[in-house]
């Protein structure tokens, strides 16, 4: 999902709390997961839905590796 595809959902049915895009083979862009965090739109995949519904800041979450950085689920846009 690319920073357009966010702004077409935000166009078609107004701003959502979260965005799921489904597997864990989908994947954002960089400047889509920027713009949703500004916004404060989480935008994840199946594989971050269950921390994300129970986080305070659940526009924020995101899952971290064992030196706990965080793991973001990013993908190159498409034409």
């Amino acid at each position: 999902m690319g920073l357009t595809a966010a702004h077409r959902v935000i166009h078609e049915f107004g701003k959502p709390s979260i965005i799921y895009i489904g597997g864990g083979w989908c994947g954002y862009t960089e400047q889509a997961k920027e713009f949703c965090l500004s916004e404060q739109i989480g935008l994840y995949v199946t594989n971050e839905m269950s921390g994300a519904l129970w986080a305070s800041q659940y526009w924020a979450y995101h899952q971290r590796d064992k030196d706990g950085n965080p793991i973001y689920h990013l993908s190159r846009e498409r034409a």
